[in-house]
Formats: C-alpha cells, structure tokens, sequence
C-alpha cells in the first residue's frame, strides 16, 4: 500500500512524522520522510503499541536508518534469502565443481534458485518415497523466501537442528554452513546488511579418519582385484586405478585428455579442493587402460559412455568391486588411505605423502614447507613400484 502523507503529522524531529489516527491494535504509526544522498526516502519505522515506540525512540531508530545509509549499507527491506543468493552465484566461478555443489545444497536444504539451465537434465533414479517424504520437511524449513534483515541465528539453526533430526551427517550440515557462510560475508561486504548471522553458529564434524593395519597387504589386494574385475573394460579400470594416484572422485571425474601428456607421462589436475592447478606423474599402470578407452580423446576423460557428459555417479561399479573384492568399506577416498598408508609402512615422509594427495600444507607445524606434488608424485609412484615388484617376485 502506497504511503499518503497526508494521513501523518510531523513531530518535533526533523523527517519524523507520526499518524494522526492510531490503529486499534498497534497503536500510532511512525514515518521516516527524508531525502539522503539526493534520494527520497519512505520508511515505516514501526508502531507505538506494537513496537513500544516513542517521538524519541523512532527519532534515535531513524537516525540509525540514516546513518546506514549514507554510509553506503544498501536497504535490503526487499531483498530475500534467494535474491541474495542469485546475487553472490554471480560471482563465482561457474568452471569449479564447487561452485554448482553449493547451487545443489543451497536448494536442497535452504532455498530456491533460478534453473539457468536449458538443457534438460536425464533423471537416473527416480526418488524413494522415504527420500520424498523428507524432502518435503526440508522444503517446509527452508528460509529462502524470508527477507535477509529478518533472518537471524536461530532461523539458520533450526535448518541444521532438522537435517540432525531427519539423521543427515555432521559432515552435511557443515557444507550448508560452508554454502552460508560466504553468503552472509558477502552480504555483510556488499553492505546489504551490516551483522552476519552465522557467526556465532558452528558445526563440528567427528574424525572419520579410517585407520588402515596391513595397508601394504591391503593395496596388494585392492589394486589386484581392480584389474582382474575390470579386466575387459579399461574405462573402469582407469577410473579406479586413479584412486591409487591419491587423487579425489572429483578430481578423477574432471580430468580432461588435453591435461594427458603420454609423451612425458605427466598430466595436469585443474579443479583441485585447494583451487590450484597441480602437476604429477602418470603411472605405468595407468598408460595402458587409458589409451585403450574408446574415444574421441577430447574433453572429459571419465565421461558417460551414453550421454556423453560428465559421470555423476559411479556407486553401481564400486558395489560391483566391494562385493567382488569382499571390502565393505571401500570406497574411492578410502583407496587415498590405502595408497599413503602402504606409502608410510615403506617409509615414506609426510610432507610427500601431502604433496601425493594434492594438500597444500602438511600440517601446522610444516605450514612454510612448499609442497611439490610432481616430485612427491614421482617419489611416491617408485615406492608404488617396488611395492607391486615385491609382490611379483613372492
């Protein structure tokens, strides 16, 4: 509704102006009617009744208003959760894997957003009414929708409160803390508000550290029963013999033929957790089954053989793996544990066996150490070598 005012009278105060007739229940309305930075602005400060407001507290609150503004803090009255989130997308680097899990969780948990997407996405699985029925209660929590002036810690935390309660991992309430987090920074940046509600909120994650006993025996086993299960397809042999190079799913999921280099047996992570491009060698156990894929040799190495997009999910093949190899607990992150744990056994030091799983620092006491993951990679890959060489002469 369009503020008229005529239906106000002016205080004592400059640009304070009070309604001459009081609503029934909140009592007399407060109005601030002011031009800042050459600008006019209308702004209902609140209620006498309602918001327990006198000539002197709305006076003191709208000269807070002023000061805001005229310090740069942009009126965020119209802004909500989602319009700030579009806001802050925009910002980031649409090439990094990161960047779109953010979009995922984001909407999953606590907003909508925007499908700028046109390509229609192919639907693998469709949902379980479990997993139905609890997507209902995350969409019935989500605060999206709410102005982000009138989001505070509590809203933030009942979101985190329900995923604890629908039996949801510390480790996904900690990303939706790591989607909101920036978010509310850049809100708090930009000056679309001036105080973080996430400030005060944190997430502890328990160790999930697996600890691996005869990890030289066990790498001995895994690496053996990838080759003999996926002996006629080098496409998924590839796929999970790059586990045994230290790297992450994504990174594997993301590696591209023009960061292959056969000739020099190097290649080239670009999208890595530390948002740096790393260098390291090629195993000989991998030259093979990679140029034996069938393929165009362009974009993704790891793409679907049926759409020709990015693989998003590789549980199937690793259930196959797990039960062929009778290992329940493998997975691509527990093969990182294997390699440097069978790398330890053999005396290899921390700071390669940090360079080998593309970490930029090796702990708190080493943080000045540069890591070089090449040579890391290549110390790490002999010691590979004399591993699987052992095992041949036995």
């Amino acid at each position: 509704m369009a503020i008229n005012l005529q239906d106000f009278k002016a205080t004592k105060y400059p640009n304070l102006y009070k309604s001459i007739k009081p609503h029934e229940k909140n009592g007399f309305k407060y109005l601030l009617w002011a031009k800042i930075n050459y600008k006019l602005h209308k702004k209902i400060l609140g209620y006498s009744t309602k918001d327990k407001l006198t000539d002197r507290s709305a006076n003191l609150k709208a000269n807070k208003y002023k000061a805001d503004i005229e310090a740069g803090y942009i009126s965020s009255s119209a802004i909500t959760l989602n319009k700030l989130f579009e806001l802050y997308y925009e910002t980031l680097d649409t090439s990094k894997q990161w960047t779109h899990k953010k979009k995922y969780i984001y909407t999953h948990y606590v907003g909508t957003f925007k499908n700028d997407d046109s390509t229609p996405k192919k639907i693998t699985r469709k949902p379980t009414e479990e997993e139905q029925k609890r997507q209902k209660i995350f969409n019935k929590n989500k605060i999206g929708h709410k102005k982000i002036e009138k989001i505070r810690e509590m809203d933030i935390q009942g979101i985190l409160n329900e995923l604890a309660k629908q039996e949801l991992s510390p480790r996904t309430r900690k990303s939706v803390m790591e989607v909101l987090n920036p978010l509310f920074k850049f809100a708090t940046i930009n000056k679309y508000l001036r105080d973080n509600p996430t400030l005060g909120i944190t997430v502890k994650v328990p160790s999930q550290k697996k600890v691996v006993t005869n990890a030289t025996d066990l790498f001995k086993k895994v690496y053996a029963g990838i080759n003999a299960y996926y002996h006629d397809s080098p496409y998924y042999r590839a796929l999970f013999l790059f586990g045994f190079t230290g790297r992450r799913k994504g990174e594997i999921l993301n590696l591209k033929w023009e960061n292959i280099d056969f000739k020099h047996n190097y290649y080239w992570i670009e999208d890595t957790k530390t948002d740096d491009q790393q260098k390291y060698e090629l195993p000989p156990y991998l030259i093979e089954p990679l140029q034996t894929i069938k393929d165009d040799r362009k974009g993704l190495v790891f793409k679907s053989p049926i759409t020709g997009k990015k693989i998003i999910n590789i549980d199937r093949q690793m259930r196959q793996l797990k039960k062929f190899l009778e290992l329940d607990n493998l997975s691509m992150h527990y093969m990182r544990n294997i390699l440097v744990s069978a790398l330890a056994e053999q005396g290899i030091e921390a700071i390669t066996l940090s360079g080998i799983l593309g970490h930029k620092d090796v702990n708190t006491i080493n943080k000045y150490l540069s890591t070089n993951h090449y040579k890391s990679s290549q110390i790490g890959l002999k010691k590979v070598d004399d591993i699987l060489d052992a095992e041949i002469i036995e």
